[in-house]
């Protein structure tokens, strides 16, 4: 009995270790979609893609010029470089594999925001996964000084006056992006965000909904195309309300994105963006700008002997 017992081990050792190589062949791993976007955002929209790697960084700058249109200004104000701009800097750090988080600053409003991003599930090549998820949460805190408040200002209960907050500053985002890479030159994504302000104008609501759609078309190796419409579901302008819209051409490689965008408005912060009023695209009036996306990769660490 004492022999039986070590031998009946081993067979069942050496069955495991037969089993387990063939059924690694019969289902082998399938292989992951990667870069469905180039960069972390599409262009004012969050895209579906992170910080590559562990311990990597990524620095972004987003800048977008005045208004221009067909007038007479145009060339006077040199298709609105002349004009006041909005400019973000964000830093990005990857804790871990399938995450980042972000840390930016906006001119208007002086906004610092604070955001962190992950993986959920990645396109696969073959049957198995059709979509990548990501999402995306983010804070923002206004630094700005606030205006005025005149003596007949009152809360929404119409008799106590009002005085601002510490929490009036604060503004919160959330979305959940949904993406497919349809091609090696077509890719889509979808991307419903939920917006909180703590403070709006008279007559504004504070929760806001939008369902941005971006989408991505190659046009060569290293260029593309890209679009995005984000109609707002709840929380649209009361007035004239129009929908955010974007434009750009982008040239990529294995670390940089840069590109050269038109954009309906000069806001870059979802929670501005999508709850402030929109040029007059309608009329052709539009805000020239830039992204520029740098990726520092840092090797993974070589495991301890």
């Amino acid at each position: 009995m004492k022999r039986i017992i070590p031998l009946l081990r081993s067979m069942v050792m050496a069955t495991v270790l037969l089993v387990l190589p063939c059924r690694a062949q019969q289902e082998p791993m399938r292989e992951l979609v990667s870069r469905t976007f180039a960069g972390t955002q599409v262009i004012n929209a969050q895209s579906v893609e992170v910080v590559p790697r562990k311990r990597s960084f990524g620095f972004l700058i987003q800048h977008r010029f005045g208004a221009f249109g067909p007038n007479q200004q145009a060339l006077k104000q040199f298709l609105g470089l002349d004009l006041p701009a909005n400019i973000r800097f964000a830093f990005q750090y990857a804790p871990m594999n399938g995450m980042h988080l972000e840390l930016g600053r906006s001119k208007n409003g002086k906004v610092v925001d604070l955001g962190v991003k992950a993986r959920l599930w990645r396109q696969t090549v073959e049957k198995g996964m059709p979509v990548s998820v990501t999402a995306w949460a983010n804070v923002a805190l206004m630094t700005e000084d606030f205006p005025a408040v005149g003596d007949r200002d009152f809360f929404a209960d119409g008799t106590t006056p009002f005085s601002y907050a510490f929490k009036h500053r604060l503004a919160y985002n959330a979305q959940v992006i949904v993406a497919r890479r349809f091609s090696e030159h077509f890719a889509l994504q979808l991307a419903p965000v939920f917006i909180h302000r703590n403070l709006v104008p008279v007559g504004g609501t504070n929760s806001t909904l939008a369902m941005p759609v971006s989408g991505r078309l190659k046009v060569s190796t290293k260029g593309s195309v890209l679009f995005e419409v984000a109609p707002v579901l709840h929380g649209r302008q009361q007035a004239d309300h129009r929908e955010p819209v974007a434009l750009a051409f982008e040239l990529a490689t294995a670390g940089h994105v840069f590109q050269v965008l038109l954009a309906s408005s000069p806001e870059i912060l979802e929670y501005r963006n999508y709850t402030m009023p929109q040029a007059r695209y309608d009329e052709a009036y539009l805000h020239l700008g830039f992204n520029i996306a740098r990726t520092l990769f840092v090797k993974p660490r070589k495991p301890r002997p």
